[in-house]
Formats: C-alpha cells, sequence, structure tokens
C-alpha cells in the first residue's frame, strides 16, 4: 500500500505534465498553421500592401483561438516585403525586435529585400507546462513567408 502510495503520485505528475505538454504542443501547432495561412492567403491578394491588418484577422481566425486577445503574451507580425519601401503592422505583444531583421520586416529570411516581393508572417503566444510540483514558462513561436503573386 505504502509503495503504491509513492509510485501513484509520480504516475499522476507524470501523467499531468504529458497531457499539459501535449496541449503545449497542439498550440504550437495551431499558432504555426496560422502563419503559414496568414502568408499565403497574403500573397494571393493584390492589394495587400494596405491591408496588412486583414491578414492578422486571417491569422486570429487559422489559430482555433489560440491568437486572440484573451491569450496571454499573444504576438502577430506581418510585413510586406516589396517595392518601394517595406510594410509592417503587428499586433499583441510582441518580443523584443530581431537585430538581424531589416526595417520593415518581422525577421531576417535571408533575402535580399529586393530581391522579390514577400510575406512574412511570425505569430506567437505564451503558455506554461504543469506538471504539479513544477511548471515550465514556455514562449511558442512561428514564421512563414510567401512570394507575392500577382
Amino acid at each position: 500500500m505504502v509503495e503504491l502510495a509513492f509510485v501513484f503520485i509520480l504516475l499522476v505528475m507524470l501523467l499531468v505534465g504529458t497531457v499539459s505538454a501535449a496541449v503545449a504542443f497542439g498550440r504550437g501547432n495551431s499558432i504555426q498553421n496560422a502563419a503559414r495561412e496568414a502568408s499565403r492567403y497574403a500573397a494571393t491578394r493584390d492589394d495587400i500592401g494596405s491591408n496588412l491588418s486583414e491578414v492578422i484577422q486571417v491569422a486570429k481566425a487559422a489559430s482555433s483561438g489560440d491568437l486572440d486577445s484573451s491569450a496571454p503574451g499573444y504576438y502577430i507580425c506581418v510585413a510586406y516585403i516589396g517595392v518601394p519601401s517595406p510594410v509592417q503592422a503587428t499586433e499583441g505583444s510582441p518580443p523584443p525586435p530581431d537585430a538581424s531583421a531589416p526595417p520593415g520586416a518581422c525577421y531576417d529570411d535571408g533575402r535580399p529585400d529586393d530581391a522579390e516581393p514577400r510575406i512574412q508572417v511570425v505569430t506567437g503566444r505564451d503558455t506554461t507546462i504543469n506538471a504539479i510540483v513544477f511548471s515550465a514558462d514556455v514562449t511558442l513561436h512561428a514564421e512563414a513567408a510567401a512570394r507575392y503573386e500577382r
């Protein structure tokens, strides 16, 4: 009976930790899908340089609620890298900007600014993985880029 009590506590901690990590993994997949869907949507629009807030709404809709205003520490960054100059829009509380990113871009994708018009979308949010006696705060992050199609 005593051995069962010790083992049971460990098994419950392991089960709760596994379920909590699985929820965080699902949220990560959701925000990754949101970035991919938003970049693809934006790449097919003709007037996207002036409608970046519409792309943010597409990302929020594709995230299954994981990027809505009630999500802790959520952020969405959308950038149109094109001629004559890049345009960027953000929502939420973004992390400090990437020092290697060119002005107007969400992140450095390794391509020169004048190489080709493209859309960058970065999504992220904070979440916590719990295992009864300890917890870990993690930031989920996803990036997507799509070449602008006319």
